[in-house]
């Protein structure tokens, strides 16, 4: 009986070209673009501590109603790698990028909600207060309460992945072209403004780099580009080329997705224009938390609007006593509405906000 179980769950050639597609298919479209495009279940889940498989508790995801309606995933990049040597020292291991992103399988819509690392979200929860220390110390699990919590947003699955990983993609796919705006060092690396082919170093730089972009806002802005590049990138591949780059993204990416619900999604994201694919941040400013730490203080008001026109589709919306958040300041609207779609992106059109 248990070698029947185990072939049954064992996948076949085709199969694992049809789940390479379809993964590539969710991840391009759904927004987990360039972090999870190309993976080859087994799966690979995230471990805790003791060594067991992460899974979102089931008590934050979303309502039973509303399943097989709408699906949330959370999308995690990890600031570490071991294989990029101009970083010059290894770095922490943060969540550098932290995305919740809704596929509304009503409306073939998707919705991608940036939240910046340095969100304060209190030191109950991380010891500096930001929400990308909250990873390190509870871990994947922890992190999908504390954006429940604060933004009661609930979390059906999650994908993770760290920066080996994504140099390891960008490579194996040749480069990803981007029209630089502006130039800019990191780390060693410079870029000068124009056209040109990212490798994966390249490319690691050029998401991460901040400073010469208005800090975190400017990340996500720069994260949005690439994106959208990548998007363009995959839609050219072949099958035979997105076959080949399973093994050199299986060791890096972590998710508790499997096969069936993957496969259950093919038809709906081959369906999504990518007008219909949106990037919205959490609205707000920088400022300095009581710790004495730079954060992202976030603006509550703005923050329900995004919330409730693009992330409750079939709830009750929220108010301002049901954000479990601290507005620590509010002196500009600069950030309030930064919304793009993959379409404005592709065209050229510039992120709202700016």
């Amino acid at each position: 009986m248990a070698k029947n179980g185990n072939k049954k769950r064992r996948l076949s050639a085709l199969d694992r070209v049809l789940l390479v597609l379809s993964v590539v298919l969710i991840g391009v479209s759904a927004g987990i673009i360039g972090y999870v495009s190309l993976m080859n279940w087994k799966p690979l889940s995230e471990v805790d501590e003791s060594g067991n498989a992460v899974s979102i508790d089931e008590s934050i995801q979303t309502a039973e109603e509303n399943r097989g309606r709408v699906t949330n995933f959370l999308v995690t990049g990890i600031d570490y790698n071991t294989i990029d040597a101009s970083a010059g020292t290894a770095r922490a291991k943060l969540t550098d990028v932290i995305m919740v992103v809704q596929l509304n399988l009503d409306t073939n819509k998707v919705d991608v909600l940036q939240i910046p690392r340095d969100t304060y979200v209190g030191t109950d929860v991380s010891s500096t207060g930001k929400i990308n220390g909250v990873y390190g110390r509870s871990g994947l699990e922890g992190l999908a309460q504390v954006i429940y919590d604060r933004f009661q947003l609930p979390l059906d699955h999650y994908v993770n992945i760290n920066m080996d990983g994504f140099i390891t993609i960008v490579d194996a796919i040749g480069g990803v072209e981007i029209n630089i705006q502006e130039s800019f060092t990191l780390e060693g690396v410079t870029f000068q403004p124009g056209l040109q082919t990212l490798n994966g170093i390249q490319a690691e730089k050029f998401v991460r780099e901040r400073y010469s972009r208005g800090s975190d806002v400017g990340r996500m802005n720069a994260q949005r580009e690439f994106l959208a590049a990548l998007f363009q990138k995959f839609k050219n591949l072949s099958i035979g080329q997105i076959t080949n780059l399973v093994p050199t993204v299986m060791e890096n990416v972590t998710t508790d997705l499997d096969v069936k619900t993957v496969l259950s999604m093919v038809e709906l994201v081959m369906g999504i224009e990518m007008e219909d694919i949106s990037f919205h941040m959490v609205p707000g400013e920088g400022c300095y938390a009581p710790n004495g730490q730079s954060v992202w203080s976030v603006h509550i008001e703005p923050l329900l609007e995004v919330l409730n026109a693009s992330f409750r589709p079939y709830e009750e919306p929220l108010a301002a006593e049901d954000l479990n958040l601290v507005e620590l300041q509010n002196t500009t609207d600069i950030y309030d509405d930064n919304t793009s779609t993959i379409g404005d992106l592709l065209d050229g059109g510039s992120d709202s906000g700016q």
